[in-house]
């Protein structure tokens, strides 16, 4: 019976001095953490010295200042280039270019769209009862997508 209460007050004894381990372990971290931090802040403390504010402050105005002068320099020395590149008849050169791209995919600028007769539209975006979409002028009403848009119009406003 003695040795069972030696061996639980062994055991007990054990884990009290495994958790006092386990405190200091964690003392000596904080303790590191602290002396680290505090390096830390001298450190600063000292580039915080060294740093001159005004100095530096100058010094951007400077580079912003020149920035924008080579800004500038670029710009002009770019149209320069590109009034002694351009050639006579680039105009039209350049139109019929965009003229073939248009073409290649389905857009001209020649057309106009279909005149709209009687067609109205309230100012408040409300319909005022039912109303019909006039037909386009012109013999459009052959069109089906004409048609189901008008469908669909006419569906809007009941």
């Amino acid at each position: 019976m003695r040795t069972r209460q030696y061996i639980t007050k062994f055991i007990e004894m054990r884990s009290h001095l495994q958790g006092c381990a386990l405190k200091l372990q964690t003392v000596k971290s904080h303790q590191a953490m602290a002396e680290a931090m505090q390096n830390t802040a001298k450190a600063m403390g000292k580039m915080n010295k060294a740093v001159n504010v005004p100095t530096i402050t100058k010094m951007m105005a400077e580079f912003e200042k020149e920035n924008a002068r080579t800004d500038m320099m670029q710009e002009v020395m770019g149209d320069a280039i590109d009034d002694a590149l351009e050639g006579e008849g680039t105009e039209e050169e350049e139109d019929r270019i965009v003229g073939q791209v248009l073409d290649e995919i389905g857009i001209t600028f020649g057309e106009e769209l279909p005149a709209t007769a009687g067609l109205t539209v309230p100012t408040n975006g409300v319909a005022e009862g039912p109303t019909k979409v006039a037909a386009v002028a012109g013999g459009g009403g052959d069109d089906p997508a004409l048609s189901e848009l008008e469908a669909r119009l006419n569906n809007l406003k009941r």
